[in-house]
């Protein structure tokens, strides 16, 4: 863990936020090694049910902070350190992406480049009023990074996807949820407890039948249907073989709340 990153719990809900906020939560590999360690810490601990990803000061994050440079991560003329660069990046992405514990994204402010393309890797995107986001590649001469292409088409069309990362508009308040790039867009005031509450509701529920419900809607992307049934088949064996199942059951004859210990 390192200081540009914080990690607490709190009834079963993991809390993760950027912590730079004096260069606006830029990504500097430390940032990104603490976020990985971070995501690697709440899904290998079975108290954890679901994690918020947030930040401290008035900014989600801006992308890279352009003057990380030592040693400078995309060399002039070295294309192969910059991509190996990179992929160092990327373990983050792909770690999200397979993580059975879900996460939920507090957005505030500027929201752009790399830091938008991790927000997309997130299950529930929440965002207040002051959310500013913007893919920003293409207009500092990059083609983007993090998933962004390929989180962005599957979210909302090719059409849309050209739009945002060929012509990087800057998208607030309500465009931002037509757009269908966020859950939703509150005040201020509001987010916290929104993003908190998804939180909690999450952790509530039976932890096999997320990580599988997870499974099932990754899969659905790049499955033929015949290739999903089985492996929704397998899921759903695989939830009602688990302790998880027996307590929803008996709660509902009991008419109560399940409460599905930790393994």
């Amino acid at each position: 863990m390192t200081d540009t990153v914080t990690f607490t719990v709190t009834d079963g809900v993991a809390t993760i936020a950027m912590n730079r906020p004096e260069r606006r939560n830029s990504f500097t590999f430390e940032m990104a090694d603490g976020l990985l360690d971070s995501l690697e810490r709440a899904e290998n601990d079975p108290a954890v049910r679901a994690v918020i990803l947030t930040s401290t000061g008035a900014h989600w994050g801006v992308g890279r902070d352009n003057a990380d440079t030592a040693p400078p991560p995309y060399p002039p003329g070295d294309h192969l350190t910059g991509r190996t660069s990179l992929l160092r990046y990327t373990r983050l992405v792909h770690f999200m992406y397979d993580m059975n514990t879900p996460t939920v994204a507090e957005i505030r402010g500027g929201c752009a480049g790399a830091h938008m393309s991790f927000a997309l890797g997130c299950d529930f995107r929440y965002a207040d009023t002051t959310a500013v986001l913007s893919t920003a590649f293409v207009k500092v001469a990059f083609a983007g990074d993090l998933g962004a292409s390929w989180h962005l088409t599957r979210l909302v069309g090719t059409a849309r996807a050209k739009e945002l990362m060929l012509l990087s508009p800057k998208l607030r308040g309500r465009e931002i949820a037509e757009y269908g790039l966020v859950n939703a867009v509150l005040p201020p005031e509001e987010l916290s407890a929104k993003v908190r509450a998804t939180a909690a509701q999450l952790a509530a529920l039976s932890p096999t039948a997320v990580a599988c419900t997870r499974r099932n809607l990754l899969a659905a992307q790049t499955l033929s249907l015949g290739d999903y049934l089985p492996l929704e088949a397998e899921t759903f064996a695989q939830c009602a073989a688990s302790p998880d199942s027996e307590e929803a059951r008996l709660a509902f004859l009991e008419k109560r709340a399940p409460r599905f210990v930790t393994s």
